[in-house]
């Protein structure tokens, strides 16, 4: 029982989604989604407006002219 119970703890712990599973959309297309790696705990959003183009992705740090959020699929 004792055996039973470890690997079921074993199997929890390997199977765990361990919060680095935030989604962003990346590039210029909106359709296109990423899984961001662990540290990178945002996604940003930047538009340029000549000619218009949108970048998207997943970064550690916001930076200055970009839009940042935390949550999944925020940066549509």
């Amino acid at each position: 029982m004792k055996t039973l119970l470890l690997t079921l703890v074993v199997v929890t712990i390997v199977c765990l989604d361990l919060g680095y599973t935030l989604q962003c959309y990346k590039g210029n297309n909106p359709k296109i989604l990423v899984t961001c790696e662990k540290g990178q705990n945002e996604c940003y959003i930047r538009t340029f407006p000549r000619p218009p183009v949108m970048v998207r992705g997943c970064t550690s740090h916001c930076l200055a002219r970009f839009t940042c959020c935390s949550t999944d699929k925020c940066n549509k």
